[in-house]
């Protein structure tokens, strides 16, 4: 739609919000506690006057609406499907953001595995689209 609207050739992209950690419920925990306002519906998020009115909605979100919505854990399938997500879609251009503390061992595991295995499946599917 983008494109179609006037976008032409300009990149497309996107991003998402994943929690790499030891196990899916530390994940999850993880994100519910710090980033439990990316799962409030609709336009909520963005109308909220105040951090405190934030607070008070995201007591809303649930971890099993975190567990759905967010790749949490050491499931790097998960992790790699979030992004074919993103390029099925046609986005050109996917910004990961890790949430939580585990910074380096998530850019060690996106770095060796994570990324390798999203770009091949990538040109696997480019290659026979054609």
């Amino acid at each position: 739609m983008f494109r179609e609207s006037g976008g032409g050739d300009k990149p497309v992209q996107g991003g998402l919000k994943v929690c790499w950690a030891r196990s899916e419920e530390a994940g999850v925990q993880t994100v519910h506690r710090l980033w439990p306002n990316e799962q409030l519906p609709g336009e909520l998020g963005q109308i909220l006057p105040t951090p405190r009115h934030l607070e008070q909605a995201s007591t809303l979100v649930t971890p099993q609406m975190v567990a759905e919505a967010v790749p949490c854990g050491p499931d790097l399938d998960r992790h790699v499907q979030a992004i074919l997500d993103y390029a099925a879609a046609g986005f050109d251009e996917v910004y990961v953001q890790q949430i939580g503390p585990e910074q380096e061992a998530f850019f060690d595991v996106y770095t060796r595995e994570v990324l390798p295995k999203a770009r091949q499946q990538v040109a696997d599917a480019r290659q026979h689209s054609f």
